[in-house]
């Protein structure tokens, strides 16, 4: 099923296109080849990781869950991988991602390399590349956001290590994580990120709730938490999903000027997104309060949004379609897009179809 594995950034992009590159993005590509070949470098087997005595209990139970989500993603029909089965637990650098908008459009810069195309952001292993290039891209007018990646996948070119901050995340969004990166493995659209990040976040939320279900049982607490986090997210992407819509009406207002755009722009990320924050049903409302009062709120940052949160509904009721099987419906996902120009019309048109 699987169609092909693409690196979203580093050794590959270094050594299958650097000769085709101007000067810039040779030097881009080299350092991230550098960096990501340390990672890879540091990479240890997770059993002898556990007998060297480095790790206290909570980090050893994360490991056993890691290996059991694993397996329990084999079990449901995901592509097995070699990922995770080690660990650079002396790594200690962190990913950060850099994406730009133009302040008054909903019309990303974007990046393009051989062999992968084009990507919505650049990912950096040092924060003060990351923090230059956002300065230059601010000074050429973007908006620009910076944020952390908590895991990397070079999508099947190399053994994917755990990296050491994952040992301090919760089951659920350890296990969300790991899934995600199965349904990768399992599926990959070619040309189209954003449908692939919206693929897997799918999957990899809807086969967490199940792995804790299955394992835990349905009155386990993690479950519960688990259940009314996804509730609350379903609910926090629907007010983006709505900010972003009227936004992007506005932006294409052609009787307001950049002024009267940038003004309205402001009031709606800052009062307009806090009081529908404030008026919707949330079970943890202090935590999604915080999420929009605080960090970057601009048009690079809903851009990011959107990459990974479209069409959320489309993939739900496929899923619908084949009874709630996960591996039929990636399957159908499959067929669906298979040979199409773009992934997320052909999906509309299936589902509006039906």
């Amino acid at each position: 099923m699987q169609r092909r594995r693409l690196a979203a950034t580093g050794l590959v992009l270094g050594t299958l296109g650097v000769l085709l590159m101007p000067g810039c993005k040779v030097g881009y590509l080299l350092k991230s080849g550098y960096y990501q070949a340390e990672l890879l470098a540091l990479r240890e087997p997770v059993d002898d990781v556990r007998q060297s005595g480095r790790l206290d209990d909570e980090q050893l139970g994360k490991l056993d869950l890691i290996a059991d989500v694993k397996a329990y993603g084999r079990e449901i029909g995901l592509s097995a991988t070699d990922n995770y089965e080690t660990i650079s637990i002396d790594w200690e650098r962190q990913i950060w991602n850099v994406s730009a908008c133009d302040p008054t459009a909903f019309e990303p810069k974007t990046w393009w390399f051989p062999i992968v195309g084009t990507f919505p952001y650049l990912g950096y292993f040092k924060e003060e590349d990351a923090r230059d290039l956002e300065r230059k891209l601010a000074d050429d007018g973007y908006d620009v956001y910076v944020r952390t990646a908590g895991a990397y996948s070079t999508l099947g070119w190399f053994k994917d290590p755990i990296l050491p901050k994952m040992l301090g995340w919760d089951d659920f969004a350890l296990a969300d994580t790991v899934l995600h990166e199965l349904a990768h493995a399992t599926l990959w659209v070619p040309g189209s990120v954003k449908f692939n990040e919206s693929y897997a976040n799918f999957v990899g939320e809807v086969a967490a709730v199940r792995y804790l279900a299955d394992r835990r049982g349905v009155h386990d607490e993690t479950l519960l938490k688990a259940v009314n986090r996804q509730a609350d997210r379903a609910v926090y992407r629907a007010l983006l999903h709505g900010l972003y819509t009227d936004l992007d009406q506005m932006y294409e207002d052609n009787g307001l000027d950049d002024g009267a755009k940038l003004e309205e722009k402001e009031r709606l990320f800052t009062d307009e997104l806090l009081s529908r924050v404030r008026a919707a049903d949330f079970h943890d409302r202090p935590r999604y309060e915080k999420a929009v009062t605080t960090g970057t709120w601009n048009n690079a940052r809903m851009v990011q949004f959107k990459t990974y949160n479209t069409n959320e509904q489309l993939f739900a009721a496929v899923l619908e379609e084949v009874d709630g099987d996960l591996l039929a419906f990636i399957g159908r996902i499959d067929e669906i897009t298979r040979d199409a120009d773009d992934p997320f019309i052909a999906l509309e048109g299936h589902v509006g179809a039906r």
